[in-house]
């Protein structure tokens, strides 16, 4: 049984980025607030559908990545 709400889209899309950036699934978890196994599921069911690459727009990467960077310091 899961013990938070579900992942929601903007929190797949974070995924996405960050590891299109090269940010590891514990750097990803912490700018969620959400369990590092969470995150490692995520990205490999993302993997395994072919939807890991599905990135948006640029810019809003570039966004998404500082903060992820920034939070992380």
């Amino acid at each position: 049984m899961a013990k938070a709400k579900y992942i929601s889209d903007f929190e797949r899309e974070v995924m996405r980025i960050g590891h299109s950036r090269g940010f590891n699934a514990p750097e990803i978890a912490r700018f969620l607030k959400r369990g590092k196994m969470v995150v490692y599921n995520h990205i490999n069911r993302m993997d395994a559908d072919g939807t890991l690459s599905d990135l948006p727009l640029c810019f809003v990467a570039d966004e998404i990545a500082e903060a992820i960077r920034k939070a992380n310091q």
